[in-house]
């Protein structure tokens, strides 16, 4: 899935971090069926697809309730590779804890 996943017929900068090529206006997951499959696709779909997209998407509402995420404002990762794509320096993040009423909400 890397390789399909930067194609360029599909993807514009495909190795540029850009939320917005979801986006409404652009969807350029949508320009072939199987140009994003992150969960693979078919008859061999995985099958913790939907648990899997729950599951990041509590965490993640609990993490950012809680913490401020930071990097150095001119960091740029080296991405190696092994069994996927990972950065090489362990993406150095900074969280800070949130002060303030949603903090103490949470």
């Amino acid at each position: 899935m890397y390789a399909s996943h930067r194609m360029e017929p599909f993807w514009h900068d495909p190795d540029r971090f850009d939320p917005e090529r979801f986006s409404p206006e652009r969807r350029e997951d949508q320009r072939h069926k199987y140009a994003w499959a992150p969960f693979g696709g078919g008859v061999h779909k995985c099958i913790g697809l939907h648990f899997g997209g729950m599951e990041v998407k509590a965490l993640l509402h609990q993490l950012l309730l809680r913490f401020e995420l930071r990097v150095p404002a001119t960091y740029e990762p080296f991405i190696d590779m092994a069994t996927g794509p990972y950065p090489a320096d362990g993406l150095p993040i900074e969280l800070r804890p949130l002060t303030g009423s949603v903090a103490r909400a949470a």
